[in-house]
């Protein structure tokens, strides 16, 4: 990876992205990565007058520094996706549905550095959105994004785990069963009750064994002495997760 996270004395991090020389900084502006790749990790450096740690940066850290544009898988949601599935360096996996790469940035991080990770997306503008941040990140040597419909596979593919994040996903199982190797792994992701049923439902008349649904709700801690309680800023409901399993008859 070859970002780089600058920690302030105030506590605020910034995402120093992938490239040679000059490069943009969001909330910080411009800023030379020369210096930063002759100091190296843990050293102090200097940016128009304030200091900052020179960190390597967390896959957290990535996501919460993403340029956003369609709503984003979180990374509590990413990570059990990722769990679930069993994603691991050298893993082949197909996303349907890049959104703003959030999930892509994610599944990059766990097959690195010699898996792949196959987006299909319909939309161009989603496809140019993800790359910006995948390539910003300095992910982008596994990625392979495609132009296309993902409940319409490509001839020949197949892949170790898939992941699903579009409108209607009950229509592209047959596409993850054809996809999938015998024992592979399906991820679902919906916003809605009533999409996550009908996907269960769906994939009771295939081969597609339902494993699990679940969603996963955060609740971080405010931490002071002798007055530490539960914080405000609960992460509750973003989404319903679906895994499946493919089995052969």
């Amino acid at each position: 990876m070859s970002a780089f996270l600058l920690l302030g004395r105030d506590g605020r991090r910034y995402v120093v992205p992938d490239g040679d020389g000059l490069v943009r900084v969001k909330g910080l502006g411009i800023v030379d990565r020369g210096n930063m790749s002759i100091n190296g990790y843990g050293t102090n450096i200097s940016i128009a007058g304030k200091s900052f740690l020179l960190l390597p940066p967390t896959l957290d850290d990535l996501l919460e520094n993403l340029s956003r544009g369609p709503q984003i898988i979180m990374a509590k949601d990413a990570a059990q996706i990722v769990h679930c599935l069993g994603i691991h360096s050298g893993s082949r996996v197909i996303e349907g549905g890049s959104g703003s790469g959030s999930l892509t940035v994610a599944l990059l991080n766990a097959v690195l550095p010699i898996g792949e990770v196959i987006t299909v997306e319909l939309r161009a503008d989603h496809i140019r959105l993800a790359r910006e941040n995948i390539t910003g990140f300095g992910l982008q040597s596994c990625w392979h994004p495609v132009i296309g419909d993902v409940r319409k596979p490509p001839a020949q593919e197949s892949a170790d785990a898939m992941v699903l994040d579009i409108p209607d996903p009950w229509e592209a199982l047959s596409s993850a069963y054809t996809i999938l190797r015998p024992g592979g792994m399906l991820a679902v992701y919906s916003p809605t009750i009533n999409q996550t049923e009908r996907t269960v439902v769906a994939a009771a008349s295939g081969s597609m064994l339902h494993e699990k649904s679940f969603e996963v709700i955060l609740r971080r801690l405010d931490i002071s002495e002798g007055a530490s309680r539960h914080s405000f800023d609960t992460i509750g409901h973003t989404g319903y997760v679906s895994v499946f399993r493919k089995v052969v008859p």
